[in-house]
């Protein structure tokens, strides 16, 4: 039997829903040892909850896309018992994956700092939604809405048409692949330095990472995206999951407790419905009732009403609105470069944090041809073969 590049390597993996899960999956893919820990009793939240309400037969389509490739722990985390025994298997654990949202890690003895106090020699992964301090730290960081904050909206579709979400869930996707590099970088450097360490994955900085060539053509050329007169481009999700005009503009509502929704928009037809199959079922009711209500406010407005009910809603932004957010600017994810022909440039910043070998941007965008001579004369690669001549004008 071939073992996989990462054979040998124990992961613990505490998250839910898809981006952790998809990591942590990924993981497993490369023949490391994934043992995933779910609460006791109905499990991880994606064992109940099924886009498109597909189900196979105990499993749903779901659940069975993210987690191959685990061994499943339920254990009751709440419980010293249960602490202590998860204690012990991050004793012996090389890395550990968590989503949970602000404060609960903290509360269940999971934080950073407790689980290096039992293994220093540990890769910590965590995935939040738009950093781990902040303005928007605490708040939900769900797929749709890091969309809309993405800018990206406005990318598709036709003239006159309203924000556009794409129909998969890039920010989750993008955070697992993002998750994956962070966590073999830092076994790579535990390799080589005997430490581990925090890597810190936020969702909103992979979105803009993600559209690293849009936000360069609009930061450094000033071109902002212009739609056409055709539309260049999720119907798996519960109602009220979309895009909403607002009194002032739109806003993205994810899915949620609907009879929830219908005490902050005060609306009895949306209270009566208690199931979450509700959502799928009645979706084209709930979406037209919801754009009714909305325009009566502003998107601030509204999301605050929604906030008190822990609704998940957020704005939809332009590039414009993006570039000038304080989260966006807490993050660093929009930095300034000096080029030697370019002058300043703005630029996307680096979206992983590690706690002990954090990135820098130490090159700027070379000239073709421009580390050459620099490149060889510390490389012994090609000794001699080439010409100085020919090292001058960038060959091999």
């Amino acid at each position: 039997m071939v073992n996989g590049p990462l054979h040998g390597i124990t992961v613990l993996d505490f998250s839910l829903a898809m981006a952790g899960p998809f990591a942590a999956q990924k993981l497993g893919d490369m023949g490391a040892e994934v043992i995933k820990i779910e609460p006791t009793g109905d499990g991880e939240w994606h064992r109940t909850r099924a886009a498109g309400n597909a189900w196979v037969n105990k499993l749903n389509s779901s659940f069975i896309a993210f987690n191959r490739n685990k061994k499943s722990l339920s254990v009751n985390l709440k419980t010293e018992k249960g602490r202590e025994a998860v204690y012990r298997l991050v004793e012996k654990a090389d890395v550990l994956l968590q989503n949970f949202r602000p404060g609960v890690a903290e509360r269940l003895g999971l934080d950073y700092e407790t689980i290096r106090g039992v293994n220093d020699k540990i890769v910590y992964c965590s995935i939040s939604g738009y950093g781990e301090t902040g303005p928007y730290a605490k708040r939900p960081g769900q797929d749709l809405i890091l969309q809309g904050y993405s800018g990206a909206m406005w990318n598709t579709g036709k003239e006159g048409d309203p924000p556009l979400p794409l129909g998969m869930f890039v920010a989750d996707a993008t955070a697992a692949h993002q998750a994956v590099e962070g966590i073999l970088a830092a076994l790579f450097y535990r390799e080589r330095s005997g430490k581990g360490q925090k890597v810190e994955i936020s969702m909103l900085n992979c979105v803009m990472d993600l559209q690293a060539q849009e936000l360069s053509v609009y930061l450094t050329g000033g071109v902002k995206p212009k739609r056409t007169k055709e539309p260049l481009a999720h119907t798996l999700l519960n109602s009220p999951y979309g895009v909403y005009k607002t009194k002032d503009g739109y806003m993205t509502l994810a899915f949620g407790p609907i009879h929830l929704l219908g005490e902050a928009l005060d609306n009895d037809r949306l209270r009566s419905f208690t199931e979450w199959k509700d959502g799928m079922e009645h979706r084209d009711e709930i979406y037209r009732i919801v754009a009714e209500i909305l325009p009566q406010k502003t998107t601030q407005e509204w999301i605050e009403i929604l906030d008190q009910y822990n609704l998940w809603a957020g704005p939809v932004y332009t590039y414009d609105d993006l570039v000038n957010d304080p989260q966006v600017h807490h993050n660093q994810m929009i930095v300034e470069i000096d080029h030697p022909t370019e002058g300043k440039l703005k630029v996307l910043g680096i979206p992983i944090r590690f706690s002990e070998s954090p990135g820098t941007i130490r090159q700027y965008p070379p000239l073709v041809g421009e580390h050459t001579d620099e490149i060889f004369e510390g490389c012994r690669l090609y000794g001699g073969r080439n010409s100085a001549a020919e090292r001058g004008r960038g060959r091999l």
